[in-house]
């Protein structure tokens, strides 16, 4: 019988597996622990809205009556320290424990950062205070250096454009959005980027920082010199996979899970969010998924698993990103294709064996809604390249 969930992280994924419990009849206790001491919210307006000043507030899963309705408990400002998985008790910072019969890891990750002084005008962004500090800072004129190119890296830089301020982003790589997006789309971003003024070094490190009376100089591997009155480090996160560890649970970039979320080391333990890392039947080499989507469809996906309710049919992977005035939108994996189709100017769909398995799309919202529900489905390229006609057609 289990009358007795905690959740540790109180995050996104942490917020949305509580509230999938609820929904789906859990009458029992539910506890949502968490470092931070706000409630759970989204992450994705941090680099947009509210990092802009747009939104006064994050957004937050529920509000504090609708989690006192739910009958959630939420613990916040204390973190877990350890996990007696032979005892099912969780020993936390104030030195309270509290008991589980089912216990859900949710702590996701923490911001990746530069093997340099932690100089106080270098800024991250994983949390609301991140972002109030960031925003703070954020003055009109100011110079900003982006580390990295990846999403929150050219979300940010975008928006501080917006603010008034100059922006150039520094990337190792070869082109921008290099882990999860294809390069017909990530060429439609870094062309954004450019008509806003954003400048771009493509393939090029940071070798030095060191702080200077009112800023910093930056030294790149090629030699450039740059100045920053501000610098944004957006290079990843690092899974917070040491409480799982130290309760002797399988780890690797993520916590392993199976199909259902439950720990390959404890079926009495779930991992959920950007901590999971899934392993199981016939897929491809494990990885995270850090998006919004893959949030919710895991807490609800465990949830039902701790319930012992059927599973659901898993929903195609997606995710989006808003810069520079656009809405790029990702769905499948088109990093499995072996033809490409472009669909006008700002569409790409991508087939494998002629079945469609990712798409791209600029500012097309309408034709990503029918893609995603194509994915899995044959494709007349014929028709589906053509712009002018309905894409459900091209469906064979």
């Amino acid at each position: 019988m289990v009358e007795n969930i905690v959740i540790i992280g109180a995050g996104h994924a942490g917020g949305a597996a509580a509230i999938s419990l609820r929904e789906l009849g859990f009458s029992g206790s539910i506890r949502v622990i968490g470092d931070e001491a706000e409630p759970p919210y989204e992450r994705p307006t941090l680099s947009k809205e509210f990092l802009s000043g747009a939104d006064a507030s994050p957004v937050y899963l529920a509000n504090e009556d609708r989690w006192s309705e739910l009958k959630v408990t939420l613990t916040l400002g204390v973190s877990a320290q350890a996990i007696d998985r032979d005892a099912r008790r969780v020993t936390l910072s104030d030195g309270s424990q509290v008991s589980y019969d089912r216990l859900v890891l949710a702590t996701g990750g923490r911001a990746r950062r530069l093997d340099a002084p932690d100089y106080p005008r270098i800024h991250h962004l994983r949390t609301i205070e991140d972002a109030r500090t960031l925003a703070a800072a954020a003055r009109p004129g100011a110079r900003a250096v982006i580390v990295g190119g990846g999403v929150i890296g050219l979300e940010t830089a975008s928006t501080l454009v917006g603010l008034g301020l100059s922006a150039t982003v520094l990337e190792a790589g070869e082109r921008l959005l290099g882990r999860n997006t294809p390069a017909d789309a990530a060429a439609w971003i870094a062309e954004a980027h450019a008509r806003i003024g954003v400048e771009i070094h493509l393939g090029r490190s940071l070798k030095t920082v060191t702080e200077r009376p009112g800023g910093l100089t930056v030294g790149l591997d090629d030699g450039t010199t740059l100045d920053a009155d501000l610098m944004v480090v957006g290079i990843g996160i690092i899974p917070c996979v040491e409480l799982a560890e130290a309760a002797g649970l399988p780890t690797a970039a993520g916590v392993l899970v199976d199909a259902d979320y439950r720990s390959l080391g404890d079926p009495d333990v779930f991992a959920i969010g950007d901590l999971a890392l899934r392993v199981f039947g016939d897929a491809p080499a494990p990885r995270r998924m850090e998006t919004w989507a893959h949030a919710q469809t895991s807490a609800r996906a465990a949830a039902l698993a701790i319930l012992g309710q059927p599973g659901e049919l898993e929903p195609t992977p997606w995710f989006w990103t808003a810069q520079c005035g656009h809405m790029l939108q990702i769905a499948g994996d088109p990093s499995v294709a072996d033809s490409v189709v472009a669909r006008g100017d700002g569409v790409r769909l991508y087939l494998r064996a002629g079945t469609l398995v990712g798409a791209a799309c600029l500012d097309q919202p309408r034709d990503f809604g029918t893609a995603r529900r194509l994915i899995g489905k044959a494709l007349t390229p014929e028709t589906a390249a053509d712009p002018r006609a309905d894409l459900r057609k091209a469906a064979a």
